[in-house]
C-alpha cells in the first residue's frame, strides 16, 4: 500500500480529480435549474427570412422542419458549449455571433412602415433616380476603319442612301434604347457621343469598341419623372436602407458609448477614425 501511494502515476490522477471537480463546482448548474429551449415565431420567422435571402425564395414545409430541427439541435449544442466554456478566444464564435447581431439590428430596423410623407420627401429628392431614362432611336453602319467610314460619309452625301459598311454582327437599327442598353453594346464613348448627335443625316466617324460607325439618329426621348404611384415600391426600398443606414449608425454610437475601445498607436494608422469605419 506504501508502494502505491508513492506512485507519481497515483498522484496525477488525484490532483486531476481534484481540478476537475474544483471546475464543476465554479461552472455548476444546480439540478433544479430549468434548462428551457424554446422555439417561438421570432426563431421561426428569423429562420425563413435567413432561408428566403440566401435561396430568393421561401422555403417549403419539409424545408422548413428541417430548419428548425438544426436550429434546436445548433441551440442544445451552443449551450453546453457554453458551459464548457468553448466560445473563448474563437473567432468563428465572434463572428458569427456579430452576424447575428446584424440581423437582429436589420430586423428592428424594418419593424416600422413608411407612412406617405416620409416617401413623397425621398421621392421628391430622388432626382435621376426616379426618372423613365432618355431613349434613342438610330441607325449605324460599321467600318473597320476611320478613313473607309469617311469616305462612306462623303459618298452617302453625293448618293443618298446606300447600303455601306464592313459586315457585323451588330443591328443596323436600334428603336427606342436607352443609354444602359447602348453602353453595353457600343461602349461609354459611343453612347455618350450619340445622345448628343441631332436627328437628321448620317453623322460620324463615331468609335465604339469595334471600330467606327457612321450615325442618323431618327428620334430622341428626354429623360422624364416617373410617377409617384408607379414607383412606390421602390422609394419604400431606398426608405428602407436609409432607415437601416440610420438604425446602423445609431446603434454603434451605442456601442461606443458603452465600451471604451482602445487601439495601439501601431493599430491607428492602420484602421483611422472609428466613428468612420463603422458606418
Amino acid at each position: 500500500m506504501s508502494r502505491w501511494l508513492k506512485e507519481p502515476l497515483l498522484h496525477f490522477l488525484v490532483a486531476g480529480g481534484l481540478l476537475f471537480g474544483a471546475y464543476a463546482w465554479f461552472h455548476r448548474v444546480g439540478d433544479d435549474a430549468p434548462r428551457v429551449v424554446r422555439v417561438t415565431a421570432a426563431e421561426v420567422n428569423w429562420l425563413k427570412e435567413t432561408w428566403s435571402r440566401q435561396w430568393q425564395r421561401s422555403p417549403d414545409e419539409q424545408e422548413l422542419r428541417g430548419l428548425v430541427a438544426d436550429y434546436v439541435k445548433q441551440e442544445l449544442l451552443s449551450r453546453e458549449a457554453r458551459e464548457l466554456g468553448l466560445e473563448e478566444n474563437d473567432t468563428v464564435v465572434r463572428r458569427r455571433l456579430a452576424q447575428k447581431m446584424e440581423f437582429f439590428i436589420q430586423d428592428t430596423a424594418q419593424l416600422a412602415e413608411p407612412v406617405d410623407t416620409e416617401l413623397r420627401r425621398l421621392y421628391d429628392a430622388g432626382g435621376a433616380r426616379y426618372q423613365a431614362p432618355a431613349r434613342i432611336s438610330f441607325g449605324q453602319m460599321y467600318f473597320k476603319t476611320e478613313p473607309a467610314a469617311r469616305h462612306a460619309l462623303a459618298e452617302l452625301k453625293v448618293r443618298g442612301e446606300a447600303e455601306l459598311g464592313d459586315r457585323t454582327l451588330l443591328e443596323r437599327d436600334y428603336a427606342g434604347v436607352d443609354g444602359q442598353t447602348v453602353t453595353s453594346l457600343f461602349g461609354p464613348e459611343f453612347s455618350d457621343t450619340v445622345f448628343a448627335l441631332e436627328p437628321g443625316e448620317w453623322q460620324g466617324p463615331v468609335k465604339s469598341g469595334y471600330g467606327f460607325h457612321l450615325v442618323r439618329v431618327s428620334a430622341h426621348q428626354a429623360a422624364k419623372p416617373r410617377p409617384f404611384e408607379e414607383i412606390r415600391a421602390q422609394v419604400v426600398e431606398e426608405w428602407q436602407r436609409e432607415r437601416q443606414s440610420q438604425a446602423n449608425k445609431q446603434f454603434f454610437a451605442s456601442l461606443f458609448s458603452k465600451y471604451d475601445v482602445q487601439l495601439d498607436e501601431s493599430v491607428k494608422p492602420l484602421i483611422g477614425p472609428l466613428t468612420e469605419v463603422m458606418r
